[in-house]
C-alpha cells in the first residue's frame, strides 16, 4: 500500500510540474575512554599487522566520551597491556546522502507519520547530510594521523532515494571533491551520436547526475515550533520546504530560478564544491582505501521496493533523478573513482560471477588484511531476486520491504570463504548491511517472502568456525552489540544463540580446548549506528592479541562536530508520534500530553556496552 501511495504522488507530481542486549556471564568491566592503558608505549605500524610485541590503543579526541566496556560473554580476561595490535579499521554505516529536495516529487510518503514501522523520510537534520559526511571524513582522518587504519568499509546505505545523483555525492565527499563524472552519464553519452548537441547531452544524461548543480539550502526547520515537532504537519512542512527549494529559494529566502532542481538532480552543497588542496576548501579525501557493501537504500526504490519499470520512465520526463533498481548500476559507479581500490571491493567478486548473465550475484566478496592474517568477507544481503510467484523482473519480491537474506548460490560462496580462511589459518570477520535479527524472517511480511536461507542458518554456519570473530553490521541505525554464544546443549551436542536466535552447531574442530570444552565459542554481532539519525556516529574498529589465548575487539565510537546536524537529528529522535502507534497514543492519553510529543526517542545510541567497547574472544587454534 506505501509503494502504491508513493506512485501516486509521483504521477501526480509528474502531472503538475511535467516535473532507511546484552547478556553477561560476568559483569562488565569499565574503564575511562581515551588511553585506559597508560603503560602503552607508542602507536602501531600501519593499520594493524604490526611485527612488534606491543601496540597502543587509538586514543583519537573524537571518540565519544563513554568509559570503555569489556564484555565477557566469550572469554575472561580483558586486553593486555603488551597486546599486539593485529588490524585497525573504520566501519561506516547508513551515511544516507540525501536528495532532500527530491523527497517532495519521488521520496515523500504521506505514510510517514502513521506507524514508526514506516517512518523513514521528512527528517529535521536531512539537509546536511552532506557536511555530516564530510565532517566525519576529517575526523577520521585527523585520528588515522596518530592512528593509522588499514580500510575503511561501509555496511550499506550510502544512498538513501537509490539515485545516482547520491551516489555520485557520496563517492565524491570520500574522494574530497566534486562533480566527477559518473558510470551512467558515460554509457548514456556513448549510445547516443558523436553529434548530438550539448544541450540534448545535459537533457538526456548529466542532469540525472548532480554535476554542475549544487544542492539548494533549504530553510532550516525550527525545531520550538509545535507544527515541526507533530510527525503529522511536520511532514507536510517538509515537503513544502523542499518543492520552494527546488523552485531555487535558497536558506535566506532569496529566489533564483539558476537553482532549480525541480527537473535536475543536485550534487554537492556550494560549501563543498571544491577540490581538496584548493585555498580555502574544507574537503578532504579519506586518507585510507575504502569498501563498499550493498544496503537496502542503495538497491531498492526508497529502500522498500525492487522495482523493475516506471520510475525511470517517468523521471526522464520529470524530476531529472534516476534510481539504481539495478545492482550493476550501483556497482558501476564505484569504479569512477580518484581513490583507491577502483571498484572499492566490487572488483573482487569472482571473475566468473562478474561475466556471467546474472545481473545480482556480483555484490559480494572478499579479501585479506592485516598482513594476510585476516579474511574479510563482504555478503550482499538484500532480497534481490526474482519472487518464483511473480515470475517478472518489473516488481521483485516486494513483501521483502526493507528486510535481508542472502541466497544458496551465496551460502556456498561464503562457506567455500570460511573453508579456506580456515586452511589459511586466517582470521574471519564477516561484513554485511543486515544484521541476522533484520532478516525476512522477521520482517513485517515474513510468511510471504520466499527465503533461501535464515538468519538461523547463517548464523550456525558462522559459529561453526572457531576463527570467525564477528559479523560487523548495519541497516538498524542503532549501537547493539551482542554475542552468539556456543555452548554444549542437549544430548550432548552444540547449541548458538543470541537470545533470539538459536540453533545446532556443528564445530568444525573436533575435540575439546585445553581447558575442557569445546573450540567453538560464538563470535560477536556488532552494529553501528547511522550517520542519518542521532545520534550520528561511526565506529573505530580494533583487534588485538594479547598473547594469552585471547584476543580482544575494540571499538570506539566516533563523533562528528557538525552540530546544526546534530542538534536537529536530537530534536528529530525525539519528537516521534505515529498515529496508529500504541506507544504514541498511550503516552498521549497520560496526563502529559501534548507535552509527551517531544519526550520520545533515546534509544538508538545503544548502552554501555554497546558504544566503546572491549570484546573478548579466544584465539583460535588452527
Amino acid at each position: 500500500m506505501r509503494q502504491l501511495i508513493m506512485a501516486g504522488i509521483l504521477l501526480a507530481s509528474a502531472a503538475t510540474f511535467t516535473g532507511c542486549g546484552e547478556s553477561s556471564t560476568s559483569a562488565p568491566r569499565t574503564t575511562s575512554p581515551g588511553s585506559d592503558h597508560p603503560t602503552d608505549p607508542g602507536p602501531g605500524t600501519g593499520g594493524g599487522g604490526s611485527d612488534g610485541p606491543v601496540s597502543q590503543a587509538a586514543s583519537c579526541d573524537f571518540f565519544s566520551k563513554d568509559a570503555f566496556v569489556t564484555r565477557n560473554e566469550l572469554a575472561a580476561g580483558k586486553r593486555a597491556d603488551g597486546a599486539s595490535l593485529l588490524l585497525r579499521f573504520l566501519h561506516y554505516t547508513d551515511d544516507h546522502i540525501l536528495d532532500d529536495e527530491g523527497q517532495a516529487i519521488n521520496g515523500a510518503s504521506i505514510t510517514d507519520f502513521i506507524n514508526p514501522l514506516f517512518e523513514s523520510a521528512q527528517r529535521l537534520q536531512e539537509e546536511y547530510t552532506d557536511e555530516v559526511l564530510n565532517d566525519m571524513i576529517t575526523r577520521s582522518n585527523d585520528c588515522m594521523r596518530k592512528h593509522p587504519a588499514e580500510f575503511m568499509i561501509v555496511t550499506g546505505d550510502s544512498a538513501d532515494l537509490t539515485t545516482v545523483a547520491e551516489a555520485r555525492r557520496f563517492i565524491d565527499n570520500l574522494d574530497g571533491t566534486y562533480d566527477q563524472m559518473s558510470a551512467f552519464e558515460k554509457a548514456c553519452v556513448a549510445k547516443l551520436p558523436a553529434a548530438t548537441p550539448s544541450l540534448l547531452l545535459e537533457q538526456l544524461c548529466t542532469r540525472f547526475t548532480g554535476r554542475g548543480v549544487p544542492d539548494s539550502q533549504s530553510e532550516e526547520p525550527d525545531v520550538g515550533d509545535p507544527t515541526m515537532q507533530f510527525t503529522v504537519t511536520r511532514t507536510l512542512r517538509q515537503i513544502a520546504n523542499q518543492l520552494a527549494a527546488q523552485f531555487g529559494r535558497g536558506d535566506d529566502g532569496s529566489m533564483d530560478p539558476s537553482r532549480q532542481t525541480l527537473t535536475r538532480a543536485p550534487g554537492l552543497p556550494q560549501s563543498l564544491r571544491c577540490t581538496e588542496g584548493e585555498p580555502g576548501c574544507i574537503n578532504q579525501a579519506l586518507k585510507t582505501p575504502w569498501y563498499i557493501a550493498f544496503g537496502n537504500h542503495d538497491g531498492y526504490l526508497r529502500g522498500t521496493l525492487p522495482v523493475g519499470f516506471g520510475i525511470n520512465e517517468v523521471s526522464l520526463l520529470t524530476s531529472g533523478r534516476h534510481h539504481m533498481i539495478q545492482q550493476h548500476e550501483f556497482i558501476s559507479e564505484f569504479f569512477e573513482t580518484s581513490s583507491l581500490p577502483k571498484g572499492h571491493g566490487f572488483q573482487l567478486a569472482d571473475a566468473e560471477r562478474r561475466s556471467d548473465s546474472n545481473p545480482r550475484n556480483d555484490g559480494y566478496y572478499a579479501f585479506d588484511a592485516g598482513n594476510g592474517k585476516f579474511r574479510m568477507i563482504v555478503l550482499n544481503t538484500i532480497i534481490d531476486g526474482t519472487d518464483p510467484r511473480l515470475p517478472t523482473d518489473l516488481v521483485r519480491n516486494p513483501a521483502a520491504l526493507s528486510d535481508g537474506t542472502i541466497d544458496k548460490a551465496q551460502f556456498a560462496w561464503m562457506k567455500a570463504e570460511l573453508q579456506k580462511a580456515w586452511s589459511a589459518k586466517q582470521l574471519v570477520m564477516v561484513f554485511s548491511h543486515h544484521p541476522d535479527l533484520t532478516f525476512a524472517e522477521y520482517g513485517i511480511f515474513a510468511k510471504a517472502v520466499p527465503l533461501d536461507m535464515t538468519a538461523a542458518e547463517v548464523d550456525a554456519e558462522l559459529a561453526s568456525w572457531p576463527n570467525v570473530l564477528a559479523w560487523v553490521a548495519g541497516h538498524t541505525h542503532l549501537h547493539r552489540v551482542r554475542p552468539f554464544q556456543v555452548a554444549a546443549g542437549e544430548g550432548g551436542g552444540l547449541s548458538g544463540s543470541n537470545g533470539t536466535v538459536t540453533t545446532p552447531v556443528t564445530c568444525r574442530k573436533s575435540g575439546l580446548a585445553d581447558d575442557g570444552k569445546p573450540y567453538c565459542r560464538g563470535f560477536w554481532q556488532v552494529e553501528t549506528a547511522s550517520l542519518i539519525d542521532y545520534p550520528q556516529e561511526q565506529r573505530l574498529i580494533e583487534i588485538f592479541d594479547n598473547q594469552d589465548g585471547t584476543g580482544t575487539l575494540r571499538g570506539p565510537v566516533i563523533t562528528h562536530g557538525f552540530e546544526r546536524s546534530r542538534k536537529l537529528a536530537e530534536a528529530d529522535d525525539r519528537c516521534q508520534f505515529f498515529l496508529l502507534d500504541p506507544g504514541s497514543l498511550q503516552k498521549l492519553s497520560s496526563d502529559a500530553g501534548m507535552n509527551v510529543i517531544c519526550a520520545f526517542g533515546g534509544t538508538r545510541q545503544g548502552t554501555a556496552g554497546d558504544r566503546n567497547i572491549e570484546l573478548m574472544f579466544r584465539m583460535p587454534t588452527f
